[in-house]
């Protein structure tokens, strides 16, 4: 008998998906906790190296070698230039007349703090936000304020010893340059006291200041504009309105100033009269406006940018 049987097809499904595991080595971080104090300090470090370059390529080195330099040459000068006078049979009564003291060099190199301030402060966060960073910072025990708090403190840092430096040049050689160093070191403990101060109050406020802008734009173009124009647009602004006469609103208007301001600072600290563009007004203005003014400027710039990344999404 034949018959036309069917034969049943039997579809073949896939094979089901597995996965593998694979033992590539990770394991579970059984070291200390460093914490949060370490994240700060380590946060600190590298933005006082990394102003200075350090750290980084040779390009980012330009800047700050050349305007440490810089800053140097005067005190250099004048150091040679005592050692050439006092050779000179009465040459010593000259001294005094010599352009750059203690009280003077602050001014004399404040074109240079405002340059370094200008190529420097956009790197530190600018980078940060170019590369999105941040996430990882505030990922870690590192808070926002922690963050704004240790970049700011390691840039006044690296502005201050871009002053001190040709301080302690001067200091060193009028000391060396005396017939007894001890007591030259003794003569010019209260001037070198004085210009610590000062060099500690131009970190904070021209510091603050320069970072307060660097943080509202990850651009460095947009950043250094910013900040040459903080530091020169009120100077002119003050110097339109005493122009134009108003002597009892430009008397208040230099206080806009930040360079007009650490003027003042500087002429308090150290007991002679002040200088500046605004000279006539400056001695109008009491001493304590100034100082007010500087803690002002810098407690105002911190506060400013930890609200600024505070509202910042990372």
């Amino acid at each position: 008998m034949t018959a036309d049987a069917t034969v049943p097809v039997i579809a073949a499904t896939p094979a089901a998906e597995t996965g593998s595991i694979y033992d590539i080595g990770y394991r579970k971080y059984e070291g200390p906790r460093l914490g949060r104090a370490h994240a700060i300090r380590s946060l600190f470090s590298h933005s006082l190296r990394s102003s200075f370059g350090i750290g980084r390529g040779g390009r980012a080195k330009i800047a700050p070698i050349t305007l440490g330099v810089l800053v140097c040459i005067p005190a250099l000068a004048i150091v040679a230039a005592q050692a050439l006078i006092r050779q000179i049979p009465g040459g010593q009564g000259f001294e005094g007349q010599l352009p750059v003291r203690f009280d003077t060099y602050a001014s004399t190199i404040g074109i240079f703090v405002v340059l370094f301030c200008a190529a420097q402060a956009p790197d530190l966060f600018g980078r940060d936000q170019r590369h999105s960073l941040l996430s990882l910072y505030f990922s870690r025990a590192l808070r926002r304020e922690d963050y704004v708090l240790a970049r700011m403190a390691g840039f006044a840092v690296a502005i201050f010893i871009l002053q001190m430096l040709p301080q302690v040049l001067l200091f060193v050689g009028q000391a060396l340059l005396a017939t007894d160093v001890l007591q030259g070191m003794i003569d010019n403990l209260h001037p070198m006291a004085a210009a610590i101060a000062q060099a500690a109050l131009t970190a904070g406020l021209l510091g603050g200041l320069s970072m307060a802008v660097s943080a509202f734009t990850p651009r460095r173009a947009y950043a250094v504009a910013g900040i040459i124009a903080l530091f020169i647009i009120p100077s002119i602004v003050a110097g339109i309105v005493v122009g134009l006469g108003s002597a009892d609103v430009g008397r208040w208007l230099v206080l806009l100033s930040p360079t007009s301001v650490l003027d003042g600072t500087n002429a308090f600290l150290f007991d002679t009269p002040r200088i500046g563009q605004f000279q006539g007004y400056l001695d109008a203005v009491p001493d304590i406006a100034f100082l007010v003014t500087a803690a002002g400027g810098i407690a105002g710039s911190i506060a400013i940018t930890i609200r600024r990344f505070k509202g910042l999404t990372a």
